[in-house]
């Protein structure tokens, strides 16, 4: 008598069963890898804004150590309007010494950076430098941008003088200080222009020397905490 052969194998309720188990298994595998590429794509992003923040702060403090005193072109060394502020440096070209027009406002794509080509003679930056007294808020076509900020979206301005006569041209734009102004839309901001007090004199032996200072303040997208920065002519706070 033969034995009779059973042939062994796996119901369907087994085969159910192990697909349900892998598909958890595989959908807790995606849901793990995800979180791990969104955490890195994040931290890429914000790692590449605080790059930006950090260029914009120093492009600034250089441009401030670099900011003229009122006597080497004989006008008021910066500008600031309702939108723009402006202000003129020192530059060196070809080791030669030279001047240059940098400003700072905002537009649609963010806050930008201009500047002139540098300008080697004082007849050429004079004349540059009066259109842009006029009206600030006036974008010159020799102006360049040479830097793009899309994440700021607001700029608050608070400029201090202790120029009287610079003080009087400049309260036509002023508004209130920047400390107490908050951004409430695109390119808002405020701009004053203060008398600098006694002990901010640059020494007894230099009592007619003027002091020109701006303080910014730069409000950033999806961020509470704006970007202050502070600086006088020929150096930075």
């Amino acid at each position: 008598m033969s034995a009779r052969r059973v042939d062994a194998g796996f119901t369907l309720v087994e085969v159910l069963v192990a697909l349900i188990i892998m598909a958890v298994v595989g959908l807790m595998a995606w849901r793990g890898m995800d979180a791990m590429i969104r955490g890195r794509e994040t931290i890429d992003r914000r790692s590449t804004q605080d790059a930006s923040y950090i260029q914009l702060v120093r492009q600034f403090e250089r441009d401030c150590q670099e900011m003229l005193s009122n006597p080497e072109l004989g006008v008021t060394p910066y500008s600031a309007g309702a939108k723009n502020i402006w202000w003129v440096r020192r530059y060196r070209l070809d080791e030669v010494d030279a001047w240059m027009i940098v400003g700072f406002g905002m537009t649609p794509a963010g806050l930008q950076r201009w500047t002139s080509r540098p300008l080697k003679g004082r007849a050429d930056a004079l004349i540059l430098w009066q259109a842009i007294l006029s009206d600030p808020d006036l974008l010159s076509t020799e102006m360049k941008v040479s830097l793009e900020m899309p994440e700021v979206i607001s700029q608050q301005i608070q400029v201090f003088t202790s120029d009287p006569k610079a003080t009087q041209e400049n309260q036509g734009t002023s508004t209130a200080p920047a400390s107490s102004a908050t951004p409430t839309s695109p390119g808002s901001q405020s701009t004053s222009s203060t008398p600098a007090t006694p002990a901010t004199q640059a020494g007894q032996g230099e009592k007619n020397a003027l002091l020109n200072g701006i303080t910014m303040r730069w409000g950033l997208k999806n961020i509470p905490f704006p970007i202050t920065r502070s600086c006088l002519a020929g150096t930075s706070l």
